[in-house]
């Protein structure tokens, strides 16, 4: 009787410890990741993970010299803000600021010290100001805002500075400045009509028409040139959604096709374009500047109408893009008329209601 016992003592044993060496020479042990004591995994199972989801080795080179190349192509300027946002949420802060030096060195052999200025006030700044906000949780709305009003004081305060220190007055610069763009162009005309079938040129008063028009309507061309990259570039991240930013600042997925916007914008609107039926001096050239202003406002409103009706009627892919490109290029007053009067007849409630 003891003899049996002892031998059933002994499989037991045995079962037991075969038991122990399967389960820890399992392989779903074996990849199970390390957890601690809390339940979560392990640094060095994070960093295994983090390893085994690193991207290719040209995809992560590619923003240290592509937003150079958007920004010189011309045609892609406002997407080169583009690499440095998308790297900064991915990667962090460290490397998008890395980048940015990366790509002022590029922008630097290839244009020159002018045309670095122009891409750290319109790229540096933006991203700069961006990311911060973001990261800071700011509403759309007030990333926007706030981006606009840091590029234009960094770009008023550096020609203030340019200026002072080289005794210079901004205006007489300016206009200067003007003067010789436009020169140059008229210069370049008048060599292709020269070598075409010789076409008269333009005249004195048309070329003096010129450059007064475009001092007076240059601080408005700035800004919405300025508020179109700051758009573009807030609606391709929340689309890519890099770093689950639209989850961090409790966006849903179709924020931008409902976006609209303040109702009481449309008063400095009807105001500035009042002024532009009488001949005020200063003032209608200060209305002039704010009517076109908040047109392209209206513009952006206009845009997320037709995003929301192209979501509904469930236009994709690059159907949905020759949309975009034929409203903004052909259509465009259609496209300001929609979104001006979407305040009063809300066109996406009435589509809801039929």
């Amino acid at each position: 009787m003891s003899v049996w016992e002892s031998k059933g003592a002994t499989l037991t044993d045995i079962s037991k410890l075969s038991a122990k060496t399967s389960e820890t020479s399992s392989p779903e042990s074996e990849q199970a990741p390390i957890a601690g004591k809390s339940g979560e995994p392990s640094p060095q199972a994070e960093v295994s993970v983090s390893r085994s989801r690193l991207a290719p080795v040209w995809a992560r080179i590619v923003p240290f010299f592509a937003s150079a190349f958007f920004f010189m192509s011309g045609i892609f300027t406002i997407f080169s803000p583009l690499p440095l946002i998308f790297l900064y949420f991915r990667r962090g802060r460290a490397w998008a600021w890395l980048a940015l030096l990366t790509n002022s060195v590029v922008i630097t052999i290839a244009g020159g010290s002018p045309t670095l200025a122009l891409y750290l006030l319109f790229v540096g700044v933006l991203v700069i100001a961006l990311t911060e906000l973001l990261a800071f949780r700011k509403s759309f709305e007030k990333t926007a805002i706030l981006t606009l009003v840091s590029m234009v004081f960094v770009g008023a305060a550096s020609v203030l500075v340019y200026c002072r220190a080289h005794h210079l007055s901004p205006v007489l610069e300016f206009k200067s400045q003007v003067s010789g763009l436009v020169d140059t162009v008229v210069q370049t005309l008048n060599s292709a009509n020269q070598d075409g079938k010789g076409a008269p040129g333009p005249s004195e008063a048309d070329i003096q028409d010129w450059k007064q028009s475009f001092i007076l309507e240059f601080p408005s061309a700035v800004a919405v040139f300025a508020l179109v990259m700051i758009w573009a570039s807030l609606v391709l991240v929340f689309r890519a959604n890099p770093g689950q930013i639209r989850e961090r600042l409790g966006m849903p997925a179709d924020y931008l096709s409902r976006w609209r916007s303040p109702d009481w914008l449309v008063w400095p609107t009807i105001v500035s374009g009042a002024c532009l039926i009488w001949d005020l001096g200063p003032v209608t050239d200060v209305g002039l500047n704010l009517f076109k202003f908040l047109m392209a406002i209206y513009a952006i409103q206009g845009l997320s109408v037709l995003a929301f009706f192209l979501s509904q009627w469930k236009v994709r892919g690059m159907f949905r893009a020759v949309g975009y490109a034929v409203a903004v290029f052909v259509m465009m007053p259609l496209l300001l008329s929609l979104g001006f009067f979407d305040l009063w007849f809300d066109f996406r409630a009435k589509f809801r209601q039929s």
